[in-house]
């Protein structure tokens, strides 16, 4: 009997590994220069399953206009309300093989299938910040 393909096959590449690794380790974005929306998305779904929400935070965009709440409300967030391991690997399934969509000079989404059925399409917003960064966009979710 075979079984289905787990959730849990999310991994970081080699390259997002060691990104993910520098910059948890001082929150400066200039080690996600260069790196690709997917990349960028890809770090914030390690972070939010690693519980560090301080990556998490880090990653969402600082452009103005588009900060929904500041680092120390995000503080107050109790992890029961982050979400679970599960939910986080079952929101974000298969968003490694998604295909970005830029739809301004500043913004786009991360279009990616959660599962077989090819109804169930979501988004995943991303913000380009001054400095040419791609960032996660504050409730990325569309």
């Amino acid at each position: 009997m075979s079984t289905p393909k787990s959730l849990h096959e999310f991994k970081l590449s080699a390259k997002e590994q060691e990104v993910y690794n520098n910059f948890q380790k001082d929150l400066k974005k200039h080690h996600l220069s260069g790196l690709e929306p997917i990349s960028i998305a890809k770090l914030y779904v390690q972070a939010s399953l690693d519980s560090k929400n301080d990556v998490v935070y880090a990653l969402f965009t600082d452009k103005k206009g588009h900060v929904q709440w500041t680092k120390e409300e995000d503080e107050k967030v109790p992890n029961s309300d982050r979400g679970t391991s599960e939910q986080i690997l079952k929101t974000f399934n298969n968003i490694e093989k998604g295909k970005f969509i830029q739809t301004s000079d500043f913004e786009g989404y991360i279009e990616y299938q959660t599962s077989e059925d090819e109804k169930h399409k979501s988004g995943f917003k991303m913000i380009r910040d001054d400095d040419g960064i791609w960032k996660v966009s504050f409730l990325p979710i569309q």
